[in-house]
């Protein structure tokens, strides 16, 4: 029973994170920013991501409701899986698994928790690979997604409440979740005790400047994947049918 107790488990968790590397945590990272200043913020932003949440929420339940209904009445009752959907899922599977197993190997399971998450010290061989082909799946999916269209097709352009119900969830996740863990066990997790050192707004009011271009990003790259996706359809189409025009019988 020793083997899994508390301070076992607690050791997996963050046991690895070496704080002497600036911006991995620490008592110092801790108190970069004051407490009046913390919980300042952590109200603002965490009302804002409230009102945000129920306002997106509020708005798509009154355009999409009756759309929704429609398109799952369309749908069929029982159909059957495309082999490329089961393939993608295998995939996701094993390269998470491979990132769960790096994380238990160098005791930072906690680092799983950010929502882009790297380590940058004491990695495996291959851990830095799996961190880039884990990043690039989340544009895999999303492309193979909207080109299976039905219940995946994306809201229009002009559409922004859906970006907003994600902003929302993020000034929640970051402001409550990863802020209290990253207190409690001086990790700098998603670098919400103190800023990462290449950041350009490095100063005491890091977060402010992060939540306002973190949102604009929120509210622009989904719409940029679509839009690009959509003006890459035409010209796959037409690559496709060049490639299969029967060529020319020659006397």
């Amino acid at each position: 029973m020793s083997r899994y107790s508390l301070h076992n488990l607690l050791d997996w968790m963050y046991g690895g994170v070496d704080p002497s590397f600036a911006g991995n945590g620490g008592p110092e990272c801790a108190a970069f920013l004051s407490g009046q200043q913390r919980f300042v913020e952590s109200l603002v932003f965490l009302s804002v991501g409230v009102a945000e949440i129920l306002l997106s929420l509020w708005k798509l339940r009154q355009l999409h409701c009756k759309e929704l209904e429609a398109q799952l009445l369309q749908q069929p009752r029982a159909k059957q899986e495309s082999l490329g959907k089961n393939l993608l899922l295998v995939a996701l599977c094993l390269i998470f698994g491979l990132e769960v197993g790096f994380k238990f190997a160098t005791r930072t399971v906690i680092y799983l928790l950010n929502p882009c998450h790297v380590v940058t010290v004491m990695q495996l061989p291959f851990e830095m690979e799996i961190y880039y082909i884990q990043h690039v799946m989340l544009y895999v999916v999303p492309i193979y997604l909207l080109r299976k269209g039905g219940i995946y097709t994306p809201e229009p352009l002009s559409n922004f409440w859906w970006a907003l119900l994600s902003t929302g969830f993020m000034f929640v996740y970051h402001f409550s979740i990863l802020q209290i863990l990253g207190l409690v066990t001086e990790v700098n997790l998603n670098n919400m005790l103190c800023p990462a050192i290449s950041d350009p707004f490095y100063g005491r009011w890091y977060r402010i400047w992060a939540s306002g271009h973190q949102t604009v990003m929120t509210m622009t790259h989904g719409k940029l994947v679509i839009l690009l996706f959509y003006s890459a359809v035409p010209i796959f189409k037409c690559s496709v049918d060049l490639l299969r025009l029967p060529a020319k019988k020659i006397d």
